[in-house]
């Protein structure tokens, strides 16, 4: 289920976008700027505003995100993930996020359990990282990406008892996965906690099926940023192609650090310096 997180298209893959759009200026706005990838699958809602999202920026960090989603999200069923069960049981990943309502989350793990496909899941924020949990098919998530915070509350859910400090550092992090790894990875073979300005902290299954602790350092200095919004969404699609594409892990990291430190250099949501030849 692929909501806004399209970066991956301009790495190369194709892309099939699932969810709705209203049918106001904001929605004609959307089908008229999505000729990279593939809409026939959205529907448009009468009556509902398309979902927007408004950052505000302070020197590159996002102060306040101002989003307008639910009227339009909460009108989804599982209706529309089952009548675009051919294109899930087709896909290499699906990527959901934790805005949609859990009945449609619910109907989309379900598919992807039954057609053993691996699912990225991305909280979104931290209020919502409980909705996955709620559709009791978190075990179908086989990729996750929390931030700190959502992590904390991830952790909460794991009934895992942590120190807020534990996210001070991905080392922290790490050190503490490690050691609660069978309740908190739960059936994940990748699993990406960002930390902002201090990297972030991957745990993931190497070839042998063995668990591997990595900390990568941030993408860009702080003085060279000029905004994070998108940065996140940008790094998750490039390790999503890049394993798409029988990359390793460790090399998929590599090209979702690049497309975290591209995107971190322009005002836009995703950099247009994204491309194919970042998978070469």
């Amino acid at each position: 289920m692929k909501r806004k997180r399209l970066d991956v298209f301009r790495l190369g893959c194709d892309s099939v976008f699932i969810s709705a759009i209203g049918d106001d200026q904001n929605g004609q706005f959307f089908r008229q700027h999505s000729d990279r990838f593939d809409v026939n699958r959205v529907k448009v809602i009468p009556h509902k505003p398309t979902c927007t999202y408004l950052a505000v920026n302070v020197r590159g960090n996002v102060r306040y995100g101002i989003v307008t989603c639910e009227p339009l999200l909460n009108s989804l069923t599982p209706a529309l993930v089952e009548s675009n069960e051919d294109v899930l049981e087709c896909a290499d990943f699906i990527l959901l996020d934790a805005n949609l309502p859990v009945p449609v989350m619910m109907k989309t793990l379900e598919i992807a359990k039954k057609h053993n496909k691996r699912v990225w899941f991305e909280p979104t924020d931290l209020d919502k990282v409980k909705k996955v949990f709620d559709t009791g098919l978190v075990g179908a998530v086989t990729a996750a990406s929390p931030n700190g915070n959502e992590f904390l509350k991830w952790a909460k859910l794991c009934n895992v008892r942590l120190d807020p400090f534990v996210i001070d550092t991905a080392d922290n992090v790490l050190e503490f996965i490690e050691r609660e790894k069978t309740k908190l990875l739960l059936n994940t073979s990748v699993f990406v906690v960002t930390l902002a300005h201090k990297g972030s902290a991957v745990v993931y299954r190497n070839d042998l099926g063995q668990l591997e602790f990595q900390s990568l350092p941030p993408p860009l200095q702080m003085d060279k940023i000029v905004s994070v919004s998108g940065a996140g969404d940008s790094f998750n699609s490039g390790v999503i192609a890049g394993l798409v594409h029988n990359k390793s892990v460790v090399e998929s990291l590599q090209i979702g650090q690049e497309c975290a430190r591209l995107t971190l250099q322009t005002s836009l949501a995703v950099s247009e310096g994204i491309n194919p030849h970042l998978l070469a």
